[in-house]
């Protein structure tokens, strides 16, 4: 393919490419705040605003503006760009501690679920604060190790594996490969057999228990108990198989009565185990645990995770004597309760409206690209008027996203104050499941994560995303552009046209500012576009 040439990309680049504070994505070398330029002085966040949840960590200036860890919210977005997520390093790393502590057993090792938000960044805190780490697919060991994990810190439990996911597990070593089905027992045994190891494995058990709401009668998770003896015996008798535990799958448990219920059917089960010759070293009571937000309102009643952990471990203390069993490590793999609080969405408003009766803001974010988990769980975010904090609040709106979809609606129906563009929102408790479901809807880019810590610093952890990235599958199969050319696209859509706007517009200016460099581009493409169609004759 024919390029550009370089006076031409080499002009676009100099007089156009410089970022503007609301520019798509921020830039490479600067993606800090300094806690010199951030400081400001912290006043309480108005009670009709703050939750006791967020008071470690959120604060307002004495104009009403919103600050992260002291960093106001308008110089995140001066500095990096709305839409953008905001990671709490401190409230992250509490809460990890906070469950580590929450469960008096001498043998207990928590693991972080990824799959609720696989920033690696937020994977290397987790290790840092004395967690494993739960993968569910070979994508997320990588993140894992690329975090500094150890293979055998390291558990792959999910529903399906190819033999090609078993093979890699194995043979980099990790803790154990988590098996869901007798067909996949089958085909650990296949592999352990054809590469003439022995691979470690935990199974993961449905205990089908109902108890009060919980059920798992109807969930997809583990072979059912009515199989289980049967999986063991498999297991137990198979010499390329080494059965080390047994796995429940919880999902958000509100009464920890669930885990005790669970705990008591699994170790029976071990019990049998044991006496086939199994050495159950591991009981792996997944996840589940409920965050601190506004679903708590659904059940009635707070979380109390502390008492919690000192139940179970007192019920667990028990059956392990009730069925003769020494003491196994004891795994939990808590997810949204760790990161769901420590995370802000930040979105500008761009136009407000008034359809009969009803007011509405368009933000330049999305439900589609930051927080498309309301589709599945329809949770209710709360959402601050992140400037406005002290300005009276007199008008319901509701919040959309910029797509062209009707059910992109970010909040219904909120209070604030007047709103009008160019006004900052922010989406509280957005850390679980947000990130990783988020996608690229009407090609539109994903967000960055700015991490804010604790010193007042903020740090870019994750940047925007880029055209090429977003095509590449596409284009690597189907040629119809090179890099080059996208970069061209690229360049275009970052001219700074405020700064531009901002100086005499002579007809001379605006003819090698803005005229010339795209006439150079499309016509370009058109002749790249008139090459391609040649080649094909």
């Amino acid at each position: 393919m024919t390029t550009l040439p370089d006076s031409i990309a080499s002009t676009i680049s100099r007089e156009h490419a410089q970022h503007h504070a609301s520019s798509e994505q921020a830039s490479d070398q600067a993606t800090t705040i300094s806690p010199s330029l951030s400081k400001k002085k912290r006043h309480p966040v108005s009670k009709r605003h703050l939750k006791d949840r967020w008071k470690s960590f959120l604060s307002q200036d004495a104009e009403g503006n919103l600050l992260v860890e002291g960093v106001s919210v308008k110089e995140l977005d001066a500095k990096f760009g709305a839409p953008m997520y905001v990671l709490v390093e401190r409230e992250l790393r509490d809460r990890l501690r906070t469950f580590r502590n929450a469960f008096p057993y001498p043998k207990f090792r928590p693991q972080f679920a990824c799959k609720v938000n696989s920033n690696i960044s937020i994977i290397k805190i987790a290790k840092e604060e004395g967690f494993e780490l739960d993968a569910s697919s070979v994508g997320e060991i990588i993140l894992g190790l690329l975090a500094d994990y150890e293979p055998h810190q390291i558990t792959f439990t999910n529903l399906y594996k190819t033999y090609q996911d078993i093979a890699f597990a194995a043979m980099i070593g990790v803790q154990s490969i988590t098996t869901d089905s007798m067909e996949e027992l089958q085909k650990i045994a296949m592999v352990g057999e054809n590469l003439d190891i022995r691979i470690r494995i935990f199974l993961r058990i449905n205990p089908l228990i109902k108890l009060g709401q919980y059920s798992t009668l109807k969930q997809q998770y583990g072979i059912p108990i009515t199989e289980a003896k049967k999986a063991i015996e498999f297991a137990v008798s198979h010499p390329h198989i080494e059965l080390i535990g047994l796995h429940f799958h919880g999902r958000y448990i509100t009464n920890p009565q669930v885990y005790c219920v669970a705990a008591d059917k699994l170790l029976k089960l071990a019990a049998h185990a044991t006496e086939l010759g199994a050495n159950i070293q591991y009981l792996d009571l997944g996840g589940g645990f409920p965050t601190n937000d506004n679903s708590q309102v659904r059940y009635g009643r707070s979380y109390n995770l502390q008492k919690a952990g000192v139940m179970i471990v007192e019920k667990l203390q028990k059956l392990l004597q009730k069925y003769n069993l020494p003491e196994p490590t004891l795994i939990f793999e808590p997810g949204k309760y760790i990161v769901a609080n420590a995370m802000i969405g930040l979105v500008k408003v761009v136009s407000s409206k008034k359809m009969g009766k009803e007011n509405l803001v368009i933000t330049n974010g999305s439900v589609y690209n930051m927080i498309a988990d309301r589709f599945v769980s329809n949770c209710q975010y709360e959402v601050l008027p992140a400037n406005k904090l002290s300005k009276p609040i007199t008008t319901k709106y509701s919040v959309f996203g910029s797509t062209c979809d009707c059910i992109d609606v970010m909040a219904k129906n909120r209070w604030f104050p007047k709103l009008e563009e160019g006004d900052l929102l922010s989406i509280m408790d957005c850390g679980a499941y947000s990130v990783v479901f988020a996608s690229n809807f009407n090609s539109l880019k994903r967000v960055p994560i700015i991490l804010a810590k604790e010193n007042g610093t903020a740090k870019l952890i994750r940047r925007r995303d880029r055209y090429a990235e977003m095509f590449a599958p596409e284009l690597d199969v189907l040629k119809v552009a090179d890099p080059n050319e996208l970069k061209y696209f690229y360049n275009l859509h970052r001219i700074n046209f405020e700064k531009i706007w901002g100086e005499r517009l002579t007809p001379e200016v605006r003819e090698k500012k803005l005229q010339k460099p795209l006439q150079a581009i499309l016509s370009h493409i058109q002749r790249t576009r008139e090459q391609q169609k040649d080649s094909l004759l």
